[in-house]
């Protein structure tokens, strides 16, 4: 068996938080992440077998994931990857655990409601949904990815059996949950508790509160339809320093547009999720009153 196996995994949920995690456990020296945030070896025949609109399915190939981490050496106690689909397809426990079981699992949990829009903006941003999220919510739409995009911005957020999967196959001090609200509040206390679950010190936080992959959208039409354009996206990521492209995207995105779909949507959610929530909070033994409030 290769040394350098993954030894843990952010396994979602999508919206929450995830890259963030991975960005600071990049930067930690006793860590190595997978140089591909999301290889999602785990659920590749199961993306493969959807279809899914974004064309990019991860590394099937078990040698292929693997040299994913002939990086890692002596001095990284964890190595792992964040593929945020593991979640929610159901059989990815089982199989972290035939070829890894002693992984240690992180779980990030962002209220249901928030997280389907976040994640309808951001696919809305990059050009894969063009129809209202009402018409998703309320099925009122007849486009040939409207099953798709129900399970991208709805059913993802169905939280209960997708931690109930996991807290079955490993045992409750191989898997941690965040809750996105509590831990990105505070910032430090949520790190330590996560560097302490992955056995790393704790001597080395990030100073002040950087976030990464937070909500954006493009200024104008104009723009839209051009950062819709994903050749053109990879392109510029070739072609132009970093630093030029991290210019160019402030240029063309901004923060203050506000993320609104209506009371209407936030009304179907918030009834959609209810009783799953409540299960949720029976699992965790754990009041997600944050969640109420937003």
């Amino acid at each position: 068996m290769p040394h350098n196996l993954p030894n843990f995994f952010i396994v979602g949920a999508p919206k929450a938080g995830t890259t963030s995690l991975y960005q600071y456990l990049c930067r930690h020296p006793e860590v190595f992440m997978s140089p591909i945030k999301e290889p999602n070896f785990f659920c590749y025949e199961d993306t493969r077998a959807q279809n899914l609109y974004h064309k990019e399915k991860g590394i099937g190939d078990w040698d292929r994931y693997v040299q994913l981490f002939d990086g890692a050496n002596g001095s990284h106690k964890a190595i792992g990857e964040a593929s945020v689909a593991y979640l929610f397809y159901p059989k990815v426990p089982w199989r972290i655990r035939e070829k890894i079981p002693g992984a240690r699992i992180v779980i990030s949990l962002r209220n249901p409601v928030d997280r389907a829009i976040s994640h309808y903006f951001m696919e809305y941003k990059l050009g894969y949904v063009h129809v209202p999220l009402a018409d998703i919510v309320f099925r009122r739409t007849r486009h040939p990815r409207a099953a798709l995009w129900y399970q991208q911005y709805v059913e993802l957020g169905f939280y209960y059996e997708q931690v109930k999967r996991y807290l079955e196959v490993f045992p409750p001090e191989q898997v941690k949950i965040f809750i996105y609200e509590e831990w990105i509040a505070n910032l430090q206390e949520g790190l330590r508790a996560l560097y302490e679950f992955l056995q790393l010190s704790t001597t080395y936080l990030p100073e002040g509160n950087p976030r990464y992959n937070p909500f954006s959208l493009p200024r104008n039409r104009l723009l839209h339809l051009l950062y819709t354009q994903k050749g053109l996206r990879r392109l510029a990521r070739m072609v132009l320093p970093e630093e030029l492209v991290y210019r160019v995207k402030q240029w063309v995105l901004t923060s203050n547009r506000p993320m609104d779909v209506g009371d209407e949507v936030r009304a179907e959610l918030t009834r959609l999720y209810r009783e799953d929530i409540a299960r949720l909070e029976d699992l965790l033994n754990q009041k997600l009153t944050v969640w109420y409030a937003t």
